[in-house]
């Protein structure tokens, strides 16, 4: 159990972002690799603003580091789905997603689909990652020639860490969003 620096809630590590400082500023570990002293932050824009408050007062602003956060975790993420494409836990387009039976795993829509599209993709067992990607981003991630509109990750292997992934990266980004 750690505590968020921001809000001082108590939670497993894998829930929060790790911070280390780097040349006198913040910079979020994704991996969780990087030395030095480490800062548990809540995936949320009130919790960072807190931090950068408290630890760095005058030297960078909770702005900046929201974005270069919200950047890095763009980057991992799609840096896992391109893992987990190559290890064979995705299912990629439209009709191989709908045939899918029953399974636990993150759903990326691209920004580009079309909502009734998107409607139809979407089941209650998976994590849903709308809009934060175009067709092309994710396709690049696959290594496709072309875009991709849809992915599924089953919940397995490496698409357990994209899921936690997706999870903090729709928390971060859902206040800018909602």
């Amino acid at each position: 159990m750690r505590a968020c620096v921001g809000c001082k809630l108590k939670d497993e590590t894998d829930k929060f972002i790790r911070f280390v400082v780097f040349e006198g500023k913040p910079l979020p570990d994704l991996a969780r690799k990087l030395p030095g002293r480490g800062f548990n932050v809540c995936p949320s824009f009130e919790c960072i603003k807190n931090f950068v408050k408290k630890k760095f007062k005058g030297k960078v602003t909770p702005e900046e580091v929201y974005e270069i956060t919200l950047r890095a975790l763009k980057d991992y993420f799609l840096h896992l789905l391109s893992l987990s494409h190559r290890t064979g836990v995705t299912v990629v387009g439209q009709d191989n997603i709908k045939e899918l039976k029953s399974r636990e795993g993150t759903l990326i829509l691209a920004s580009d689909l079309s909502e009734k599209t998107k409607k139809r993709l979407i089941r209650e067992s998976y994590l849903v990652v709308d809009s934060l990607f175009s067709s092309e981003e994710i396709g690049n991630a696959l290594r496709k020639e072309r875009r991709a509109g849809a992915v599924f990750v089953e919940r397995v292997g490496i698409g357990r860490k994209l899921y936690s992934v997706g999870e903090k990266l729709l928390n971060l980004v859902k206040v800018e969003k909602g």
